[in-house]
């Protein structure tokens, strides 16, 4: 478990949430339970969903402690931390523009979810995952072999390869879509972008993506209609 501590010269605050504060009054947040998973990937899914979620809230919670302080010399504070693996510092300033930072939480679950997905589709098909060109090949075949089409996945064709051109920005360190990206996406039908445009990730659209990717494996055959309730 974390000891944190908050310090400024030799004075040191301990971590206790102030009554009536943000982090108080959080909203509930109702997950269904879900049925048990029926097979290896969508318990690996629902592990990914629960981690999102809590990771979202454990974030929440720290920004609404931090604000509900008023301190009037932050940019002295510093926060220590020891925690498994070793001691660390950091200033609060930091700290804070760090928990406003969601792009980075959001970008490793959607390629986590996109490397799921890929992995158990492929290896239905039977097929090595390197041998296959992109979203638009693995799903049709996927969907082919089950007898369904795009129509019967949200977003169809076009949302799918959007998807999958945004998750490969991400591995490739890209923050805003090459030619070679914005050409793939106007074969697949989607028209959403403009040549050039930054990319930008938040908890919104990576549902949107998530729920994409599982509609797709769904329809494939790979679920039944209580397989994705972990989201």
């Amino acid at each position: 478990m974390a000891s944190l501590s908050l310090g400024v010269g030799h004075h040191v605050f301990p971590f206790r949430p102030a009554e009536g504060s943000r982090s108080a009054r959080l909203p509930a947040m109702n997950v269904s339970p879900s049925a048990a998973p029926t097979s290896g990937l969508w318990s690996r899914w629902g592990a990914l969903t629960r981690s999102l979620i809590s990771t979202r809230i454990a974030i929440e919670r720290e920004r609404s402690f931090w604000e509900s302080l008023n301190f009037t010399n932050r940019s002295n504070l510093k926060i220590k931390a020891r925690a498994r693996g070793g001691a660390f510092t950091i200033r609060l300033v930091d700290h804070a523009r760090a928990l406003e930072d969601e792009g980075t939480l959001v970008a490793a679950a959607l390629v986590l979810s996109y490397s799921v997905a890929e992995s158990a589709a492929t290896d239905h098909l039977g097929v090595e995952s390197r041998r296959v060109a992109g979203i638009e090949d693995w799903g049709t075949r996927l969907l082919k072999l089950a007898g369904a089409t795009w129509n019967q996945v949200e977003g169809g064709l076009a949302g799918a390869v959007e998807v999958g051109v945004i998750r490969n920005l991400i591995v490739h360190g890209s923050d805003r879509l090459d030619p070679k990206s914005h050409q793939r996406l106007l074969t697949a039908g989607c028209t959403e972008f403009e040549p050039d445009a930054p990319l930008s990730l938040d908890y919104e659209t990576v549902g949107v993506y998530r729920a994409r990717l599982r509609s797709l494996l769904m329809a494939g055959g790979l679920g039944s209609k209580t397989s994705g309730d972990d989201g």
